[in-house]
């Protein structure tokens, strides 16, 4: 298309793209025109559908200019041709929207589209990375010059990140609302009816009333320590020797069958590892079997710490997931949220946490050096 710009286009593009503080090209589509003249929008479609022919077509815009960030994004294009980097990495199973994307563009011309904007995966020098990409024809006349195409690319990754981490808060602050409503309610309403009717109500019963107290506000307190430690990148624990009785001497275990060796020692934080032996009890009560047992056992340099109930285990739908932080279990709760933050723990003792089937029980596992 001739135009008054025409010799001045190269000084104009020039000084357009060094200024640009944004990965953009500019490009020279006519060749696209070319190659399908003759044709309709369903018939180039069509064509374009074979992968091949949209390679092929990759290659044919002319390149007239680009900034210095967008060969920093895609690397230097070859002369006479637009860069190659995604012909090269193309297939429409790994990229399917940038390949809609593309073929966008192509039929633009025909179309008598002047704009066209996307987000999608896009493979860069730097690996796949989250593009928003803006496709615009220069106009004259109010028709599009497809010979001047201006195509901005923008790496929205972090944005996306961000926006992810926001919503995961988010989530998380919900569920822990949720969490701490259910004993905090109880809480009211046992300390209520002590107020209301202390007189009335007979010394067991007045004990029983305290003692559900205690057990909701330490569930509230187990929470928050999760909450706590899950909000942390990195939490200070000591590694010294720490003797399976402390372990065990801190908890309610009249419900449950201790095959544990109180004389064993592992390296760890004591503080920590009732955290994490806490939250494994909490989880086999809440989730497990009727039967919940204590076991622990010495290996050559290690010990294992295990937690076992006779229930139908981890659902399928979940077990990928299991350790990620708030990730829900087969019921409501924080299962996701304290299992994740044990396993954190486990690691910074240098130890680990499993999770796995032994026969008709479901197994949860810390395993720690041996003291």
């Amino acid at each position: 298309m001739d135009t008054p710009l025409n010799g001045r286009l190269h000084d104009d593009i020039e000084s357009l793209v060094s200024a640009a503080s944004v990965p953009m090209l500019i490009a020279d589509y006519t060749p696209i025109i070319t190659r399908y003249e003759g044709l309709t929008v369903e018939e180039i479609a069509l064509r374009l559908k074979d992968e091949d022919e949209l390679l092929e077509c990759l290659r044919l815009p002319l390149q007239l200019g680009a900034s210095k960030e967008w060969a920093l994004l895609y690397g230097f294009p070859y002369e006479d041709q637009c860069p190659d980097l995604v012909a090269r990495h193309f297939s429409e199973e790994a990229y399917p929207e940038l390949r809609q994307h593309m073929i966008e563009q192509f039929l633009a011309p025909f179309r008598g589209v002047s704009s066209i904007k996307s987000e999608h995966s896009a493979p860069t020098l730097a690996g796949d990375v989250i593009v928003r990409s803006h496709w615009k024809a220069s106009m004259w006349n109010d028709t599009p010059d497809y010979s001047r195409i201006v195509i901005v690319d923008l790496d929205i990754s972090d944005l996306r990140e961000m926006e992810r981490s926001l919503e995961e808060a988010v989530e998380a602050t919900a569920m822990i609302a949720h969490e701490l409503r259910n004993p905090l309610a109880a809480v009211v309403g046992f300390n209520s009816i002590l107020l209301s009717d202390w007189d009335a109500l007979d010394e067991g019963t007045r004990f029983d009333l305290v003692t559900e107290i205690g057990k909701q506000l330490k569930d509230v307190s187990a929470l928050l320590d999760d909450f706590l430690a899950g909000s942390q990148d990195s939490i200070h624990v000591d590694n010294v020797r720490v003797s399976m009785s402390d372990i065990i001497e801190t908890f309610d275990l009249s419900d449950v069958v201790i095959e544990a060796d109180p004389g064993l020692r592992v390296l760890g934080d004591a503080m920590r590892i009732r955290q994490v032996v806490r939250n494994l009890l909490r989880n086999a009560d809440r989730y497990g079997g009727p039967r919940v047992v204590l076991r622990t056992q010495a290996r050559e340099g290690r010990v294992a710490i295990q937690v076992l109930d006779d229930g139908a285990g981890v659902s399928p739908d979940i077990l990928g997931r299991l350790f990620e932080p708030y990730s829900p279990g087969r019921h409501t709760g924080s299962l996701g949220l304290g299992l994740s933050v044990s396993r954190g723990l486990a690691r910074q003792m240098n130890g680990e946490l499993r999770y796995f089937r032994e026969g008709p029980w479901t197994v949860f596992e810390l395993e720690l050096g041996a003291g």
